[in-house]
């Protein structure tokens, strides 16, 4: 009886060794990937019509591609550098990380304006529709990650001791920018494939 109270002190009660935050950021990733999921699977399905036609490859694309790798690497850096208590470091890929996704919006935004210049409106095809819309939705998933991006960042210059709760903040940011880029990664080959 006795070996079993150290066990139970050991946890402090808790059941799982998972944060409350990292939980709740697990929660909402499983969430999103089955919206992508779903929609993904509402494109495959609206692909056998025969009024489904392709869409051109802007460029762009793959330079936008790129930022979001470059993007989702800043953060992984800005991780390593709060969990050695580097803020300085961190803070400057955090920096880095945040300029390159707005760069990645905006040049999503340069994509839509080709794409419309060249008369492949949302409205003038399913296939058409269905790009603006999951990169609509890509890019308002990535606007409230830069909303959690900002707090962490104002938590850089203000941080005193609290290096560990800080550490957290930033690992979730990168968990939640690494998951993003993977459902680019997803949703860029779907796209060209098909």
């Amino acid at each position: 009886m006795a070996d079993q109270a150290l066990v139970d002190n050991e946890h402090m009660g808790r059941s799982m060794t998972l944060s409350l935050r990292k939980a709740t950021l697990f929660l909402l990733l499983i969430v999103i990937g089955i919206l992508f999921t779903l929609f993904s699977v509402a494109y495959i399905g609206r692909m056998a019509y025969g009024d489904w036609r392709t869409l051109p490859e802007p460029l762009l694309l793959w330079c936008n591609t790129a930022i979001m790798v470059l993007s989702s690497f800043s953060f992984y850096r800005a991780n390593v550098n709060a969990d050695r208590n580097n803020i300085k470091k961190t803070r400057v890929y955090l920096l880095v990380a945040g300029a390159l996704t707005i760069s990645f919006i905006v040049g999503q935004l340069f994509v839509w304006r080709e794409l419309i210049s060249f008369g492949y409106f949302v409205s003038t095809n399913p296939s058409y529709g269905f790009f603006y819309l999951l990169t609509a939705l890509h890019i308002l998933h990535l606007l409230g990650g830069l909303i959690a991006w900002l707090v962490v960042m104002l938590k850089s210059f203000t941080l005193k001791n609290d290096t560990a709760n800080f550490a957290l903040k930033v690992n979730l940011c990168a968990i939640y920018w690494h998951f993003l880029l993977i459902v680019w990664a997803f949703l860029f080959v779907m796209l060209l494939l098909t």
